[in-house]
């Protein structure tokens, strides 16, 4: 239904969407989710055998159906460019793709993360062998080369503030200057300016240039040369000058994509596709103090689209901020719109030195990156102090570490991929990790509770006995425990309707790891191979969680299997135990972690 409650109109009967590959099967035209083209990709000058691209094209396009980045494309086309070239210079070479083995596959990736990642087309490939299918699907450890690198390093609180003090100058000074060749603009059209007025020569050079995007220039020059007349209406001050007497710089789009990181730690590829907004809360005031500005952040998945609400009060508040580059951008959009390319873009100013075809947005490519380059470039020659690093990654992190709460992203990811990633944060939080830790500890050791029969290795009275006598349970539940009628994964149950976790008379109810806190639990000989491997699983679990996580969820239950190990066993004899883990055992161990088994 749509907004006022008709129904939607309906594509017509014989409607087809247009196929994403041509019919030779060589070139994809995809499209985004949004109906925007994202590129033509060409591989029919690629080398190797046409059946042989064709496979691995397809396979490009089956797998970019769900990306709505050109870019994405870009460096997947790229990069299956090469492994073309590579396949046909191999020798022998490989061409076809039953001729892509794990080994060539490993000596052609290497460490290369880029190559890597194309794992998921190639995999798509039909008559991929099927030990190749099944590496390419394994997950693997980031490459030495990735996972060696440093960690991040926030700007500090007073290198942000310069950094935004001087980009909101920036913008300042362009939209100041774009405001008052406007205002004379205005007044020309209006009528407010005589002829031979001394700025009538300015207002008929800024018309046309606000109608075409360009300033008026000799048809018949080779190098395109503005008038004598332009340029002794803008003072001689040259072309790129005149050119930004409407229109903003591209330093002056790099400083307003600085700015607004700065402010609201968006992503570079939030920006390229903001559009302005179209929805104000107070839009009943003649003056919105309130902007909602709509997000796409692609790799969010089902959650790219957001919207974020900038408030303005005053100088240095993130609504102020976006207001200024609105006004910044306003003239540039008003232009394409008359010159029938009408945008919504948020960041658009004049990429080049002249025509109206160089006035569009920073969507695609590296032109928004160029940006914020030429920006810092151009502060640092009149000499502002900026720091190192002024790019957009080192922006938002700084911007996620200072503003202490996640931003364009959930809070699990805020926490593992700027929080855990920054030295200073993890400085200043050793110290409250390290103490935890010792608490957890420490509580483990007083709580380990489960006892162990070491001798019982086989059935029969005599284990039995022992396990009744050293335990001090019954003999007929020893039996039991001996029979591995009571068995959980991690040890034995004496009594499951009695635990230390759960109200008396009720079916125990707690995760297995608890066993080890638990009065009733038992373990023998045969159960210390599980509970080593366990204990190895859990050390393997720590890599790949934030400490606080860590801490919370798992940090007590690893240092009580810990005590228990060093109280029975010794650190030499745990490989061998491990070793003997069987294949069905360490399944049923990796189902526990995952909470698979609890109740």
């Amino acid at each position: 239904m749509s907004g006022r409650g008709r129904r939607a109109a309906l594509p017509p009967t014989d409607y087809r969407k247009a196929p994403v590959l041509d019919e030779d099967g060589l070139v994809i035209r995809p499209v985004s989710g949004a109906g925007k083209p994202l590129g033509v990709y060409d591989f029919r000058d690629s080398p190797g055998p046409v059946d042989f691209r064709r496979e691995l094209v397809a396979g490009l396009a089956a797998q970019g159906r769900g990306w709505g980045s050109a870019d994405t494309y870009q460096t997947n086309a790229s990069t299956l460019r090469l492994l073309f070239r590579d396949a046909a210079a191999a020798e022998p070479p490989v061409a076809a793709t039953e001729q892509i083995t794990v080994e060539w596959w490993k000596q052609w990736t290497g460490n290369i993360h880029v190559r890597r990642v194309l794992a998921a087309v190639v995999r798509r490939a039909p008559g991929l062998p099927e030990a190749t299918r099944v590496f390419l699907q394994t997950p693997r450890r980031r490459p030495p080369s990735r996972r060696g690198r440093p960690r991040k390093q926030a700007h500090t609180r007073e290198e942000l503030r310069r950094i935004r003090d001087a980009a909101a100058a920036t913008v300042r000074a362009g939209r100041l200057r774009i405001a008052a060749n406007t205002a004379v603009l205005q007044r020309w059209r209006a009528g407010a300016i005589e002829r031979g007025d001394g700025d009538w020569p300015l207002g008929e050079v800024l018309d046309v240039l606000a109608r075409t995007g360009d300033l008026p220039r000799y048809p018949n020059s080779a190098d395109h040369a503005m008038t004598a007349y332009a340029e002794r209406a803008c003072g001689f001050e040259g072309n790129a000058a005149s050119l930004s007497r409407l229109f903003a710089t591209p330093a002056e789009i790099g400083a307003a994509a600085v700015l607004l990181i700065v402010h609201e730690a968006w992503n570079l590829s939030v920006l390229k596709k903001m559009d302005v907004p179209t929805w104000w809360p107070n839009a009943d005031r003649e003056d919105p103090a309130v902007h909602q500005v709509d997000t796409d952040k692609a790799r969010r998945g089902r959650r790219r689209h957001a919207s974020n609400t900038l408030v303005d009060v005053g100088e240095g508040s993130s609504g102020r901020a976006l207001r200024h580059v609105l006004e910044l951008t306003a003239p540039a959009r008003t232009t394409l719109e008359a010159l029938g390319r009408p945008t919504t873009k948020l960041l658009v100013g004049h990429r080049g030195l002249g025509g109206g075809e160089n006035l569009r947005d920073h969507a695609l490519g590296a032109a928004l990156d160029g940006a914020i380059r030429r920006w810092q470039q151009q502060v640092r020659a009149n000499g502002v102090d900026l720091p190192a690093r002024v790019n957009s990654q080192a922006l938002r992190h700084s911007a996620q570490s200072h503003h202490g709460r996640a931003r364009n992203n959930t809070q699990a990811t805020h926490e593992r991929d700027y929080q855990l990633q920054d030295e200073d944060v993890r400085a200043a939080s050793r110290g409250a990790v390290e103490l935890g830790l010792a608490q957890a500890l420490t509580s483990a050791r007083q709580t380990v509770a489960m006892r162990l029969v070491e001798e019982v290795d086989a059935d029969g009275e005599v284990s039995a006995e022992l396990v009744a006598k050293d335990a001090g349970i019954d003999v007929e539940v020893a039996r039991r425990i001996v029979a591995g009628r009571l068995r959980t994964p991690v040890a034995s149950c004496a009594d499951f309707l009695n635990s230390d976790h759960s109200p008396a008379g009720v079916p125990c109810a707690v995760s297995f790891l608890l066993c080890f806190a638990c009065r009733n639990a038992v373990a023998t000989g045969r159960d210390l191979p599980r509970i080593a491997y366990l204990h190895q699983a859990l050390e393997s679990l720590r890599s790949a969680v934030t400490p606080a996580v860590w801490a919370a969820d798992w940090a007590t239950h690893h240092a009580r299997i810990g005590d228990f190990l060093t109280t029975y066993t010794t650190t030499d004899a745990r490989p061998q135990l491990v070793a003997a883990v069987a294949d069905s055992e360490r399944e049923l161990i990796h189902a526990m972690l995952e909470r698979r088994l609890d109740p």
